[in-house]
This record gives structure tokens, sequence and C-alpha cells, in this order.
């Protein structure tokens, strides 16, 4: 079977949770269409207010999620691409803001460049095409428009700053973003940012959807992945990536992806 390219998948809820909305990341890259709701979008330190048709860029491991303020109607697009795209369909200059960008910086593309230069429309028109002409997901049709989303994206490219930028949980985030190799511990971070280790724990709970353990635990995992996929045996990997003895690590690898190491990067 061959590799699925890209994918645009819909949502639309109409009391969403944020229980179900918690941090994650991927291998490929996610161009996110906010459509409606009361909602936020967290992306490493960085938040973003949207507003009905602004874009989140979403880089190759980046840690990413939707806040909801209030639980109103939800409705969102999501196109997934695969790094493999562009070698494969010779566009590989159009990668160039998923690469170029440092992860968590430059996200949101406002909704006004969005209708304006045309990227909204050209969601549209995969929605109408994939609904009611094809079913193939690779059609050459459907490719075309994702070639089209991509030169927009590039030819048109202006990123807005993140809101909320006050927020002392910011520079938190960004300091385990950077150290999460070395040993972290609550009351380091409480000694280092002068907060209330419980508050930091309530308040990134909140924020992220998961524990500050939880959360260092996937930023290592995901450098091991990638250590592993340019050569480094796992234990090396492992070690590198922050996880002190190779029990660790492999609890917390089964954890998050359900199968022990070995069998699953081997």
């Amino acid at each position: 079977m061959s590799e699925k390219l890209y994918e645009l998948t819909e949502q639309q809820t109409e009391h969403p949770s944020n229980v179900h909305f918690q941090l994650h990341n991927h291998d490929n890259y996610e161009i996110y269409l906010f459509l409606e709701g009361d909602t936020q979008y967290v992306v490493e330190e960085k938040r973003y207010n949207l507003e009905p048709c602004d874009i989140i860029l979403i880089r190759k491991h980046e840690m990413h999620r939707a806040y909801h303020n209030t639980p109103v109607r939800y409705h969102r697009m999501i196109l997934d691409i695969s790094p493999a795209f562009f070698a494969q369909h010779n566009c590989r200059e159009y990668e160039a803001q998923f690469l170029d960008t440092a992860a968590g910086n430059g996200n949101k593309i406002n909704a006004s460049l969005v209708r304006s230069s045309g990227l909204y429309d050209a969601f549209l028109r995969y929605k109408k095409y994939s609904d009611n002409y094809t079913a193939d997901p690779n059609s050459p049709i459907l490719t075309a428009i994702i070639i089209e989303i991509l030169f927009l994206i590039n030819r048109n490219i202006t990123f807005s700053a993140p809101d909320l930028t006050g927020d002392p949980l910011k520079s938190v985030i960004f300091y385990l973003n950077n150290r999460y190799t070395e040993e972290i511990t609550l009351e380091l971070l409480e000694k280092k940012f002068f907060l209330s280790k419980y508050y930091i724990c309530r308040a990134f709970r909140k924020s992220t959807g998961l524990t500050v353990h939880e959360y260092v635990n996937r930023k290592r995992l995901t450098r091991v992945r990638e250590l592993i996929a340019e050569g480094l045996a796992i234990g090396d990997a492992a070690a590198q990536s922050g996880f002190n003895n190779y029990s660790s690590f492999y609890r917390a690898y089964l954890k998050e992806y359900g199968a022990a190491p070995r069998e699953d990067l081997l």
C-alpha cells in the first residue's frame, strides 16, 4: 500500500471539551483552518486567539492543541501533508515555510489574508471535489489543489505575533522545550520562575492537557525517534534525549505508543 501523502479532515463539535484536546505532535505537517468556535490555539509556548478563517501552520514535531474558552459549536478543517509529498511532486521550494522557521515561531496567518489570497477558496474547492467528484485521495485534481494551497502560503505568507505574551507559563514551556534533555523537577521550576509548584501543576495541566512530566516525556520520545531515524542505537538515543535509564525510557515509550521500542522502531 502506498503512503498517504495528504489528507483533509473536517471536525464539527457542538459542545467541545478541553479534556479531548490534549497537546500532541506529528511527523507530518498540518495546515489548520479555523471556521467556528470560541477557541485559542497553542503551539509550543505560543498562544493564538482565533477568528473564523484564521490558519495555523504546524510544523513537524511542534506540540500543539486547540483550547476552547467556552463550549460553543466548534468547526475546523485540517490538511495533513507528509514531507514526502514535496519531493514526489517536485515542489520542494514550497516546503520552506515548514522548515526554515524555528519551531513554535510564526504559526498564524490572519483571516483577512486567508480570504484575500485565495487560500479559503482553495480549501472549499478541495472539499467540493472530494465530496462530490472523487473518492481517490491522491487524484490529480486534489493533488493540484494541495500544490495551489502550498504555493499561496509561500507567496502570501505573513505570520501574526502570538497573543497573551504575558502568560507566566510561556517562560516555563520555553524552558522545557530547550532543556528537556536535562533533569527537570517541579522544585527546579519553582525556584527558577518564582512560581509555586502547585500553581505550575494546575496551570500547566489546564493549558496543555498534560502534566509537566508527561510533556517532557513526549518531547524526549520525539527526539528519540528522530535520533534513531538518523542511525543511532535505541539505548544511545534514549540517553541523549534525557532518559536516565533504559527502564524509564521503555515504560514511557510503551505508555505513549502502545508497543515496546524494539518492536516498534526496528
